[in-house]
């Protein structure tokens, strides 16, 4: 639907003229201009990003002219679509007219054909055992071998295509010729995609929009080329291979983004694999480094976490840049912090981490970056492919030892870093070199310290037109809607032309009426669309408007709720009290301890400690304050404060 087909072009009209005319109505991603040798055929194929911008389109240009020639615009179908009209020319073969032409011959079996013979034997055979023809080829390919009752992937297909391929060639070969080697069977990746024909204006996420209805992506790469342009295919790999049949199945040749897609099975990169094992080699290299065994089981579990981003903490700080940076605030010497006649040292560590933290926070903003991703769950941020947080820094390290760094794996566009060593940002050139040096430097030890990497969230550099042209989208449906009133009450028997007749009386500009059917039965409700607003507005002020002995009860349209798929979260959510449910807490606490975490943020009212029946705490607390301003103020100061070495979770109590 996302694809048109314009007949009637004028014969000396360019794809260049004709993109500018057609993205008036939305951003075209393809335009095609159909040529027999040297001569214009003067039809062409445009392709929209979005199915809407197609569907207005089509409904503007259709029976319009352009240059003096009426066009037709009419939605673009693929060559194996059952909806594409009978080949009636006389030079097309498996028309009547070529057949009658060429009597003597016989005529050739055309696709079409061929896919009347499945069809018809389609229908013979249960409707639930065969859904589409691509996905019964693929269940062919998963059957198990008669002779050895074992599973058939992928790869023996292949393989078995290219042994019947090379037989063929042996037979047709003369035998006093040299038969050819055969070369290494194929080796392809069963969770792997192959896609060709896709938009040069696409990008990584729109891609994976229309890829992740079939299954879990784990990568989508888009090369490129020198000039940074896309090459025009993509691959796509899944976590399970049964999800990238199912994408196979529903996506070759079919239009999307405006244009055919064409799938294949990706054979396995020799290249990736070369890298897999050196990067293997690096980290058993680096394991065994480590003088322990423990040391060694810590550094392969941190090896296998790299990428895992559930334990990701933006704001997490080094301890020993926290006194660092306290010291050098407040002219301090450390033995005065650490000094053994402290009692409360845990206490202290967690009160200068607060306020690192509310330091960060503010240099974030003072520097113009957007930090509401720090509200937002972990899970639902959008990350960046060249922005990079580098977390874990010693304070002595500045930005040229950053950029120093980070440059010797691609150019740094900008580097960042906070006056008080917490955190770093630093922006590469293209996602490549990003890759590069966030694979290279994750877990590195740099001037006495390791270097944790995370991604930066996308809205992170003030990525505010976002937003913007959300809200516009949300106005303009807004808009929309008032042109189109919702009526109910109507009787069954009322039919859409009784209804228009109805309305065209009291109103003259309506645009379309529909009546809600369900199974050919009425439902007693519709929708009336209008071409103004105020004819809209103008109806509604009516009264006793009754057709077939019904009184119609008319309202504004309104949008479709959008389904929330964090229903239960969200029921789980508890509006703001004076009363905090500190969760994480570390079992060597005491409230004395805690009681002076917590009071310096408001007045504390009451502060109650679970305990097991041993006399240990049970790991959460409840802090009651005055009012809910003070319980705020304690929520968002301590939400990533560390306490013995726990991150502390603060939650709103439910009142009793």
């Amino acid at each position: 639907m996302s694809r048109l087909i314009v007949k009637n072009i004028p014969n000396l009209i360019t794809e260049a003229q004709l993109k500018t005319i057609f993205e008036k109505k939305g951003e075209v991603s393809d335009v095609k201009v159909i040529f027999k040798g040297n001569k214009n055929r003067r039809f062409c194929f445009i392709g929209y990003k979005n199915e809407s911008d197609a569907i207005k389109a089509k409904e503007h240009f259709d029976k319009t002219f352009v240059m003096m020639s009426k066009i037709s615009v009419d939605f673009a179908k693929t060559v194996d679509d059952p909806a594409l009209p009978r080949a009636w020319s006389r030079h097309t073969p498996g028309s009547s007219a070529f057949q009658k032409i060429n009597k003597s011959q016989e005529p050739p079996v055309t696709k079409k054909v061929k896919q009347n013979k499945e069809d018809q034997q389609e229908q013979e055979e249960p409707k639930n055992e065969v859904k589409s023809k691509k996905f019964q080829e693929f269940l062919e390919l998963m059957k198990t071998n008669k002779k050895t009752n074992q599973e058939i992937s992928w790869n023996d297909n292949v393989n078995n295509q290219v042994d019947e391929i090379f037989e063929k060639i042996e037979k047709e070969k003369p035998k006093v010729v040299q038969q050819p080697q055969k070369s290494t069977p194929a080796n392809v990746n069963e969770r792997r995609l192959y896609v060709t024909n896709i938009p040069y204006t696409s990008t990584e996420q729109e891609l994976k929009t229309v890829f992740e209805k079939y299954g879990t992506v784990s990568s989508i790469k888009i090369p490129k080329q020198r000039g940074g342009s896309l090459s025009g295919f993509c691959f796509v790999e899944y976590q399970l291979p049964e999800e990238a049949i199912r994408a196979f199945s529903e996506l070759d040749n079919k239009i999307v983004l405006g244009r055919i897609f064409h799938v294949r099975p990706a054979f396995k990169d020799d290249k990736e694999e070369q890298l897999k094992q050196e990067q293997q080699m690096k980290q058993e290299k680096m394991i065994g480094e480590e003088k322990s065994s423990y040391k060694k089981f810590k550094k392969q579990q941190m090896l296998e976490r790299l990428n895992d981003t559930t334990s990701w903490n933006t704001l997490f700080l080094n301890p020993n840049t926290i006194i660092e940076g306290i010291c050098k605030k407040y002219s301090l010497d450390k033995k005065e912090i650490l000094s053994e006649e402290n009692d409360d040292m845990a206490v202290k560590m967690a009160q200068m981490e607060t306020q690192v933290i509310k330091e960060t926070k503010d240099w974030l903003k003072s520097i113009g970056l957007n930090i509401d991703f720090l509200k937002v769950e972990k899970n639902q941020c959008e990350r960046s492919n060249i922005t990079i947080f580098v977390k874990n820094i010693q304070f002595r390290v500045n930005e040229t030892d950053l950029n120093e760094l980070f440059s010797r794996y691609g150019q740094v566009n900008k580097v960042y870093l906070a006056p008080n060593r917490s955190i770093g940002i630093i922006t590469m050139q293209d996602d490549k070199q990003a890759n590069n040096a966030f694979s290279n430097l994750q877990n590195y030890k740099f001037k006495g310290s390791i270097l944790y990497l995370e991604w930066a969230p996308t809205t992170l550099m003030g990525e505010s037109n976002k937003t913007n042209e959300v809200n516009q989208q949300v106005e303009e449906q807004e808009n929309e809607l008032t042109r189109i009133l919702y009526v109910k009450n109507l009787n069954f028997s009322t039919t859409e032309k009784n209804l228009l007749k109805f309305m065209s009386s009291k109103v003259n500009d309506i645009k379309k009426v529909t009546i809600i059917n369900k199974e050919g039965v009425s439902q007693g409700y519709g929708f009336i669309e209008f071409d103004k607003p105020e004819s809209a507005q103008k109806v509604l002020r009516l009264n006793n408007l009754i057709l077939d002995d019904h009184l119609l009860q008319l309202s504004q349209s309104k949008p479709k709720p959008k389904q929330d798929l964090n229903k239960r979260k969200q029921k789980q959510e508890i509006e703001p009290t004076n009363k905090l449910l500190i969760k994480n807490l570390p079992f060597e606490a005491n409230a004395q301890e805690l009681r002076r975490l917590v009071k310096q943020y408001g007045e504390l009212k009451k502060l109650r400690l679970p305990k097991k029946l041993d006399g240990s705490i049970r790991g959460f607390a409840f802090a009651e304050f005055l009012n809910n301003e003070e319980a705020q103020n304690a929520a968002e100061s301590l939400q990533s404060t560390h306490f013995y070495g726990r991150r502390l979770v603060i939650e709103y109590s439910k009142e009793e």
